[in-house]
């Protein structure tokens, strides 16, 4: 059969230990569940899609500011999601509990898929399985992933059960797999606007392989899914055009663009949640060292596709330029391969020594868990020697000096921002616009019209240049608030602070004023107008 499926004839109950899998299953989710309580948040940005899911369930659309007022701008990359968010309000949804609901299950059972995956496929080693699913459910960026209020665990959760069916055993007709595999690879290409590249780091090596072996039952589906992903892909693009005068979204408007500038601070998003979680350093190279040990076990297509996608994934962060955001986004659609390919290493070790392997992935598991309670073996000196959010030394403050201090920062600014946006919306007046930086949370619950200086739904600023020097991903070609002076906003800043520290020191000189109160005791609601 030329995969797995050899060994995967006899099914479940022949092929591996019920017994094992219920540990493997609890090595994996205990943990899982724990780090997803630790660290239930939501991020600022999650905002930006909920504003635009709201306006899509009133009627208004896909768009963040009225559509009678602004030209509709694509400031959002996940699609599918700002739809699903809309159909949760529709039905009286909040989209703050119905996202981070939808991304725990998703989280749940791709976790539960892969530890299931692993033991299908290396039943005669339970300690390579059991510490593989405790790496899996250990992950930090899983964890914090599984919340936050965006798509990123949902997008990594379609692209394991796309690459689990195209490299599973195949059934009956072709057409079946070809049918699952399609609607798969559709839900994944519309989840998120970069999502397509995962659908063809997933279903290239069935393809290839399986034309090279005339292997029917392998290229085929593969093949046809392929198909039905570029449809949606292509036919999603011209909607865009259609809708909003653009081939691509403005989130990748506002970027560096594929530069070497870009790669530069990329590779230092990298290294450095490689040197925070050396875990997820170790896993990458044992991915790859496994998809070659393992290859005649789960066969060529599969191992192919595991090193494309831990090698293409980790070259997408890179080439992108990174995210600003805590740990590792934009690996978390690459370690969960990681592991399965690290199962297949640490199986090969367990032929020889099976306390090797166990002390060498409770190792990898602990080197990745340590960062989620701020606990490192890299000298905080060293991490930060590779430091890429260049906003916080710019702005003078100091640098983040740890992934679980960056998501303190991220769960407490967009907490305050929240405040400001709800405070706004009972003091501002009617029709009022706000120039702001960061538009999701303040935006969505004040509901004002937002002139972003970020550029994120601004798509004038989007198109500018990016600055000289380089900033925090995603802030590449921020504007000062007077770029805006010309639109007649009626706040150029807001914030809160205490009634005693009013005016805050940071407006000295401007022309700031008090709107109101805002919601905790002795706060107030300040104002900068032009």
């Amino acid at each position: 059969m030329g995969t797995q499926d050899q060994a995967l004839a006899g099914g479940d109950g022949a092929s591996a230990s019920r017994g094992l899998l219920y540990l493997a299953l609890a090595a994996a989710l205990v943990p899982f569940a724990y780090l997803v309580h630790r660290f239930d948040f939501l991020c600022d940005d999650a905002f930006i899609t909920f504003r635009y899911s709201r306006n899509l369930a009133e009627g208004l659309g896909l768009v963040y500011n009225p559509p009678q007022l602004e030209a509709p701008v694509e400031g959002y990359s996940e699609f599918l999601w700002a739809g699903l968010m809309a159909l949760g309000m529709k039905v009286g949804a909040s989209p703050e509990v119905a996202s981070r609901s939808l991304s725990v299950l998703a989280g749940a059972f791709m976790v539960a898929g892969l530890v299931r995956a692993m033991v299908r496929r290396y039943p005669d080693a339970p300690a390579a399985v059991l510490t593989s699913s405790l790496l899996l459910g250990s992950a930090p960026p899983l964890a914090v992933w599984s919340t936050g209020g965006m798509a990123t665990m949902p997008t990594a959760a379609l692209a394991v059960a796309l690459f689990l069916v195209a490299n599973g055993a195949p059934p009956e007709s072709w057409r079946r797999r070809a049918l699952l595999l399609g609607l798969i690879s559709a839900g994944l290409t519309l989840m998120r606007a970069d999502a397509a590249l995962l659908v063809a780091l997933i279903l290239s090596p069935p393809i290839l392989v399986g034309l090279a072996r005339r292997d029917e039952g392998l290229w085929r589906p593969a093949l046809a899914a392929a198909a039905t992903g570029a449809l949606v892909f292509f036919g999603h693009m011209a909607w865009r055009f259609s809708v909003y005068g653009d081939w691509v979204p403005n989130t990748a408007r506002v970027k560096l663009g594929f530069s070497s500038a870009a790669a530069g601070r990329g590779l230092d998003y990298v290294v450095s949640a490689w040197l925070s979680m050396p875990g997820i350093a170790l896993i990458t190279l044992g991915a790859l060292v496994g998809a070659w040990c393992s290859r005649r076990r789960v066969g060529t297509a599969e191992a192919s596709g595991l090193v494309a996608l831990v090698l293409g994934g980790t070259a997408y962060a890179i080439s992108s330029g990174g995210d600003f955001m805590c740990f590792a986004r934009f690996l978390v659609p690459v370690i969960p391969f990681a592991v399965l390919g690290a199962a297949g290493a640490l199986a090969s070790l367990e032929e020889r020594t099976r306390a090797g392997a166990a002390l060498a992935g409770v190792a990898a598991a602990s080197l990745s868990a340590l960062a989620a309670f701020d606990l490192h073996v890299v000298p905080e000196s060293a991490r930060l020697a590779f430091h890429f959010r260049h906003n916080q030394t710019l702005m003078g403050v100091r640098p983040s000096a740890s992934e679980l201090e960056q998501w303190r920062n991220m769960s407490d600014r967009a907490g305050y921002w929240a405040e400001v946006g709800r405070a706004l919306a009972q003091h501002a007046p009617p029709n009022a616009s706000l120039v702001y930086g960061a538009v999701g949370a303040i935006g969505y619950h004040s509901n004002l019209f937002i002139h972003d200086r970020n550029g994120l739904v601004t798509r004038e600023v989007a198109m500018r240049p990016p600055h000289e020097e380089l900033r925090s991903p995603g802030h590449d070609k921020v504007v000062p608030p007077e770029f805006f002076l010309r639109y007649e906003p009626t706040f150029l800043d807001a914030g809160l602070c205490a009634a005693s520290a009013f005016p805050p020191r940071q407006k000295a000189g401007t022309r700031v004023e008090i709107l109101g109160p805002g919601e905790r005791p002795g706060s107030v609601l300040w104002v900068q107008r032009p």
